[in-house]
């Protein structure tokens, strides 16, 4: 790997928050060879401008500036594979962003952490930790949480630890434990944690194919803000290698559900994705997911409106993102993100029109990396929003669009 490719893969990694970390795109752990990469730091700056930086809540245009610094570590070996990835900035708004009952500031800092490891004691056993946080601005679409962009700032996290064991040649369990939630500063109501015990079954069908059946209990507490809910999800998938560098799975099943107060119920659901690497210049990932959230169940009118709390929201979720090496210098990125929202059977009394709502939400964004020089890069980065609503007010659409550059130590 040529130094150029390792800058462009480094600053691709500081610039997206879910690479290395949990998503939709990363069903299962990638156990594919990686070369190892060397203890590489980076700095960088953003000038951008934004029409809407306050979506929902109404509010001015403005030009933006970040900047950021960041380290990125892999370690590679027959026994473990280490990984981890960190990154601090600042965002500040160069326009006062005044927000009607809020206070918002204009600069805000930002932090982005993830450490992955994977340990192979024998060719039966093997031990898998993924863990990240972030407190961020921007809403991370993969990591299938949010539905838009919220005022001020958030913190996420995840851990998620497993055991795998193959018991034969064809028969092996993969079991874990994850810990995960979100927390808002200026929308408590949105505030989660889980607790999420799996265990997959794992059958070899042939050299390429997997097939699996799957259970899982999450508990999901509503941090004193909205009734907490059970979730008991029972599925049977596949796992399919088309290629050494390219991989599909899916899962479908029912997910059970029990909540604190609403309405109890049971839902299809449903989850795939699929990682190739076309040729050398193109990769591509895709996922779909669809399911009950019980991190979505507040519906958030316009100030001075209420808050809506639903019994559940059916929410079907696809994505697509693909990078191109246009040359050695130059690499292409851009995806789409949609998520598609019912909110139903409201707890409570419910403003008239909102006994059910639904709504859509598009992200799509495109971008550059430009390779200057063995560590300096400049890039180009679009990002538009728009989300459709039942709900009056709730409509919006965005723009962003910011240029930048970086060097690699």
């Amino acid at each position: 790997m040529n130094k150029n490719t390792i800058a462009i893969s480094l600053l691709t990694a500081l610039s997206a928050g879910s690479l290395g970390a949990q998503s939709l795109y990363d069903l299962a752990p990638d156990d594919s060879t990686t070369e190892s990469l060397p203890l590489a730091f980076t700095a960088g700056f953003n000038l951008g401008y934004d029409n809407n930086p306050t979506p929902l809540f109404g509010g001015d245009e403005s030009f933006y500036g970040q900047a950021y610094v960041g380290a990125t570590f892999l370690h590679n070996s027959p026994q473990t594979t280490f990984n981890f990835g960190a990154q601090i900035g600042v965002i500040h708004y160069f326009d006062n962003l005044d927000v009607p009952g809020r206070n918002v500031d204009d600069t805000t800092f930002t932090i982005s952490l993830y450490a992955n490891w994977t340990r192979r004691v024998s060719e039966r056993l093997r031990f898998v930790s993924r863990n990240n946080l972030a407190y961020e601005l921007e809403p991370d679409f993969s990591t299938g949480f949010q539905a838009q962009r919220q005022v001020g700032n958030y913190f996420r996290y995840s851990t998620d630890n497993a055991v795998g064991y193959r018991w034969s040649e064809r028969l092996a369990t993969y079991t874990g434990v994850r810990f995960n939630g979100i927390s808002f500063d200026d929308f408590p109501a949105g505030d989660r944690s889980l607790v999420t015990i799996y265990n997959d079954f794992r059958y070899q069908v042939s050299e390429r194919t997997v097939a699996t059946l799957t259970y899982r209990y999450q508990d999901v507490d509503g941090e004193g803000s909205v009734p907490d809910a059970t979730n008991h999800f029972i599925l049977v998938g596949l796992e399919h290698r088309f290629s050494p560098r390219s991989t599909a799975v899916v899962r479908a099943g029912a997910q059970i559900r029990e909540v604190d107060f609403g309405t109890d119920g049971n839902s299809p659901y449903l989850e795939a994705t699929l990682r190739t690497q076309v040729n050398e210049r193109f990769s591509l990932r895709t996922y779909a997911r669809y399911g009950v959230e019980d991190w979505q169940r507040v519906l958030q009118l316009p100030f001075p409106g209420p808050t809506v709390l639903y019994s559940n929201t059916d929410t079907l979720r696809l994505g697509v993102t693909g990078n191109y090496a246009l040359s050695r210098a130059i690499n292409l990125t851009g995806g789409v993100n949609l998520a598609f929202l019912d909110f139903n059977d409201p707890q409570g009394p419910a403003p008239v029109g909102l006994n059910s709502v639904s709504e859509e939400l598009v992200n799509v964004f495109v971008g550059f990396d430009y390779a200057v020089d063995d560590s300096l890069s400049v890039n180009f980065r679009y990002n538009f929003e728009d989300l459709s609503s039942d709900a009056v007010g709730r409509n919006y659409d965005r723009n962003r669009i910011s240029i930048g550059a970086s060097k690699t130590f």
